[in-house]
């Protein structure tokens, strides 16, 4: 569920230069008690009763700049978010209220720290913020581990891909050596180089049980990794398939290696959704040429990794929603809906960057911007 749908969108915004009387008479209609006070479409400050009270104790003069007797911190978030997020700013601020931003970057609404426990069906005199953000954080790592178990069948179809090729050929050294006996061909040399050939093969599968293992290990601590690395883990896991599929994959990455502090494993799984995705469409829309381009480079003290496919880009309707929870294109294919929001949590909430979505003149363009 999104902040959206507990939110106030009216009585709420005031100008800043409004009157008393207007004040509260805008206080009294919501019936919280306090207002968001704009300047120029964009919000100064939150003013509530106990701010007028104050003031009128000091004997302030309510008619001009009221704003400056307030004393709540602003503090934002968009709208789309889910509500596990404006428990955190609760906590972390000691807030009772979150202005809104919607997808056009507009202050619309506000999300009330009483509606919110309401929606909790909490009592908010025994209300414990630590215990209740610390079921949240276990709800988000549930989630993430549903997330990878959904996308199990696909991973078993990558191994098939990944194992077809190296088991024909290790097929094919068995042949060679039954023809080379029949024939009496078989000597010590041949065999030698016929067995280190299937013990090669057998090394890569092995290595590819390897891949796939590590890849559903989650990671408890922060650790330093190095991008790159983790990039081609993911490229790994899904190389076979898009060999399969005949789509390029292109890889710029900046000269010098870029090192992160985080969950690699996690990071991993974002890459890798964005890379499935890519595919799916790919695939479906028959394109010709079909190409996904993987970019790392650094901008200022951020580091930006771009997944760009020449697929044609997502539908306007929907490219809004796309990190929506359980919003997904392919909910009669067996979609869950949880890949992109998923992606979008372990961004945010693990590696505290941004992941965003935008069309192009060649297709979709997911970006994921991370301080280094």
């Amino acid at each position: 569920m999104s902040l959206k749908q507990i939110a106030n969108y009216k009585d709420f915004f005031i100008d800043y230069k409004a009157s008393l009387k207007e004040v509260t008479a805008t206080m009294n209609r919501n019936g919280n008690g306090s207002v968001v006070l704009i300047k120029k479409g964009f919000p100064i400050a939150i003013l509530t009763q106990s701010d007028i009270i104050n003031a009128l104790g000091q004997q302030g003069n309510l008619s001009e700049n009221i704003y400056e007797y307030s004393t709540q911190e602003i503090i934002s978030a968009n709208e789309n978010s889910p509500i596990e997020f404006a428990i955190k700013l609760f906590s972390k601020h000691n807030i009772r209220r979150i202005v809104l931003v919607n997808q056009e970057q507009h202050f619309c609404g506000v999300v009330l720290q009483e509606r919110l426990f309401n929606h909790l069906g909490e009592d908010i005199d025994n209300f414990n913020m630590e215990q209740e953000v610390e079921k949240r954080l276990e709800k988000e790592y549930f989630l993430m581990q549903q997330s990878k178990l959904a996308t199990m069948g696909e991973m078993i179809g990558h191994i098939a891909h990944q194992w077809r090729q190296p088991l024909a050929e290790l097929g094919g050294v068995f042949m060679n050596l039954d023809s080379a006996y029949e024939f009496d061909e078989l000597d010590r040399k041949y065999l030698k180089e016929k067995v280190k050939n299937g013990n090669e093969l057998i090394k890569y599968m092995s290595n590819t049980i390897d891949d796939f293992r590590n890849f559903f290990v989650p990671n408890r601590d922060k650790e330093l990794f190095e991008l790159s690395k983790y990039i081609q883990s993911a490229i790994n896991i899904i190389e076979a398939t898009l060999t399969y599929h005949h789509i390029k994959i292109e890889i710029v990455t900046p000269p010098k290696p870029v090192y992160i502090l985080g969950y690699p494993s996690e990071f991993s799984q974002v890459i890798l959704n964005l890379l499935n995705n890519a595919k799916d469409v790919l695939v479906e829309r028959e394109i010709e040429h079909p190409t996904i381009k993987i970019e790392t480079k650094r901008i200022s003290e951020e580091v930006v990794i771009s997944v760009l496919d020449n697929a044609g880009g997502i539908n306007k309707k929907i490219i809004k929603e796309i990190f929506d929870i359980y919003f997904s294109t392919k909910m009669n294919k067996g979609g869950t809906g949880l890949g992109l929001y998923m992606s979008k949590l372990i961004i945010e909430t693990k590696l505290k960057g941004k992941i965003s979505v935008c069309n192009t003149k060649m297709g979709a363009k997911f970006s994921i911007m991370l301080n280094e």
